[in-house]
């Protein structure tokens, strides 16, 4: 094993492969080791996978292949059963993330980057010499001017150096793979409804050969004050009763935004450990490809940097590049989530009696936006922070 890099990126998820194919295409081209502690794509993390065209094709060139389903409409359901249809030009898209991380892997590695993916990174000591030395399960330890810690929302590492660390506003979800749901294969459904999901809301995403991802996200402030295994059967049982679920899984989703460091010499926080998920539809795909490759640009201007001050102006400029891309609109989202989780479903039940109204082909985000304000005063504040 090389024992001394220029970069070492923790994780292989979108966030770390991006950020190692970024790297890769600096020049002169640094070594770059990348460090999982299992491969990513052999057991993805579970979730919906779906995620909107634009932002995934500005974050990474997106092959054919990656993409499962196109999406051109979302169905939203009101805790009364009503639903309205929107149709986005910008459309999204089902994803397969488990080929599309494989791909990224071996590009990596065609590229000329050092991996492994059978190891756990234990330690990360403060810059000695310009080098921090990186200690690992397997009793192995390397050398690097740089790491890029994109092993999720769970990590602590650069915890003594005041560095984002494992969030606080943890939900539980539970949700799986199910047959026979009748969704259809270009749409995306979304419940709402204190009964159906307290704090957090119920989905049902469509995939291949007839089957979909459904499940359900509820506010941490519910965590075993309700059972969310029933809410699921009961959900499944209202909802889709036809439908049988042939893979289950459970889990949490960090949505915290908070303004914490992501950057100090020597050390990037990128993806889910940079607390990149979205507080309001708890996705993070793209956000965490876009901050990974964020990530690795100002790394590789710091391993050209030549003072202490000249890298703490380069951590500087890429918080406040995170803050612009993800980090700012995430701390609005997080406050309107949590004035959404007050709103009593009647108004969600008027808001969308009013929206039902106008026809489909008419139905515009500002439409939604004003009649949802006009018979629902209660989202005043929550969509304000949207606007």
């Amino acid at each position: 094993m090389e024992t001394n890099f220029d970069i070492i990126i923790i994780g292989s998820g979108p966030a770390g492969l991006n950020a190692a194919l970024h790297a890769l295409s600096g020049k002169p081209r640094p070594k770059v080791f990348l460090v999982d502690k299992q491969p990513s794509w052999e057991k993805p993390i579970a979730c919906a996978e779906g995620v909107w065209c634009e932002p995934l094709h500005e974050a990474i060139e997106v092959k054919k292949e990656w993409v499962r389903l196109l999406i051109s409409k979302a169905v939203l359901h009101s805790p009364n059963g009503n639903c309205i249809t929107y149709f986005d030009k910008e459309k999204g898209c089902i994803i397969n993330r488990a080929k599309m991380q494989g791909d990224m892997a071996k590009s990596c590695i065609s590229m000329g980057a050092f991996t492994d993916f059978n190891d756990r990174v234990m330690e990360i000591t403060p810059v000695e010499n310009g080098l921090r030395c990186v200690h690992f399960q397997s009793g192995k330890t390397a050398f690097t001017k740089i790491v890029i810690d994109a092993s999720g929302p769970l990590s602590n590492f650069g915890k003594t150096e005041s560095l984002q660390c494992k969030p606080q506003d943890l939900e539980p979800a539970y949700f799986g793979i199910a047959e026979n749901t009748g969704v259809e294969n270009d749409a995306i459904h979304v419940f709402l409804g204190k009964s159906i999901a307290p704090g957090g809301y119920a989905w049902a995403f469509p995939r291949e050969d007839g089957m979909a991802n459904v499940g359900l996200v509820i506010g941490k402030d519910f965590k075993g004050s309700v059972d969310i295994k029933k809410l699921m059967a009961d959900f499944m049982q209202q909802f889709y009763p036809k439908a049988t679920i042939i893979r289950r899984f459970a889990g949490t989703i960090p949505c915290e935004a908070r303004p914490a460091c992501v950057a100090i010499p020597g050390f990037f926080k990128a993806g889910d450990a940079a607390g990149t998920v979205n507080p309001i539809s708890r996705a993070g795909i793209t956000e965490a490809l876009c901050c990974g490759g964020m990530a690795a640009q100002f790394a590789l201007s710091m391993l050209a940097a030549t003072t202490f001050l000249q890298k703490k102006e380069i951590c500087r400029q890429y918080q406040d590049a995170w803050l612009e891309k993800i980090g700012t609109k995430h701390g609005r989202l997080s406050n309107v989530k949590k004035v959404l989780a007050k709103i009593p479903d009647n108004d969600y039940n008027k808001a969308f009696g009013a929206l039902g109204k106008i026809p489909q082909d008419k139905l515009t985000i500002s439409k939604i936006i004003r009649l949802s304000l006009g018979r629902s005063p209660g989202l005043v504040f929550a969509m304000r922070h949207l606007m």
